[in-house]
């Protein structure tokens, strides 16, 4: 039991604390892990105090130069500085996003995939985007729903954004549940594919700032797969475009 909850620890900070009980070498090592866990969620919670204040502070001077560039008339550098400063403002929101995931609390609950799925397809699909979703497995598992929900969304973006397109399925086998969102772009060389969760990190030129993206939505998508109970991995799918797996271990 020692054992389990320093793994998931290492995957969940708001876990509950880890029974205090034993021998005196198991019962110490689990209030140092418990110490442990306040300290962190401590520090995270003072870091995103900063940078919730840094973000705060910047939108009004980013609201002033949109009005004064306004005044520009030079229509084309006025759409220009407008294209910044929009991309400017995106970065602090998702910087922002990025910073609050570890200090936001969401209950576990029962969650039905396919009816999930099926929703944030349609919700997309309404909004004009390219997406579908291909295939169902039946399963419940006990996860964060708008960790998952974010997850998903943000997969689904970067697939309409960089492959044109979406399909999304869900399969289940004894050993686990997996949530599929493939799309069918140029793919990803093999040595690439870690990379592109690293914050701000982009392949050129098909997966550049010029094409919408700020460098953090598969960043933000892994953390909050963790938040959700799955792990997220990217693979080149067979016939082409990428594909990324949410694999909910089987219970």
């Amino acid at each position: 039991r020692l054992s389990q909850g320093a793994v998931a620890l290492s995957h969940d900070l708001d876990r509950p604390p880890l029974v205090e009980e034993g021998a005196r070498e198991v019962r110490e090592a689990a209030a140092a892990l418990n110490a442990m866990q306040t300290r962190l969620k401590a520090l995270i919670e003072d870091r995103t105090r900063v940078l919730a204040a840094v973000a705060h502070d910047l939108q009004t001077p980013l609201t002033r130069m949109r009005l004064r560039v306004e005044k520009i008339e030079d229509e084309t550098l006025r759409a220009q500085f407008v294209s910044d400063l929009a991309g400017m403002q995106h970065l602090v929101r998702e910087g922002l996003d990025l910073a609050r995931i570890e200090t936001t609390v969401e209950a576990v609950t029962p969650v039905d995939l396919d009816a999930l799925l099926s929703a944030i397809c349609e919700d997309a699909a309404e909004a004009g985007q390219p997406v579908v979703f291909t295939q169902g497995c039946s399963a419940v598992v006990p996860t964060r729903p708008q960790a998952l929900r974010r997850c998903l969304t943000n997969l689904i973006d970067n697939a309409v954004l960089h492959g044109g397109d979406a399909a999304v399925s869900a399969v289940r086998d004894d050993h686990a549940v997996r949530l599929i969102v493939r799309d069918h772009g140029p793919g990803v060389a093999p040595d690439q594919l870690e990379r592109l969760f690293e914050p701000f990190y982009r392949l050129d030129p098909s997966r550049s700032r010029d094409s919408g993206g700020s460098g953090l939505g598969l960043t933000i998508a892994r953390r909050m797969a963790e938040r959700a109970g799955a792990h997220l991995s990217l693979a080149n799918a067979d016939g082409g475009g990428l594909e990324a797996t949410l694999t909910f271990p089987q219970l």
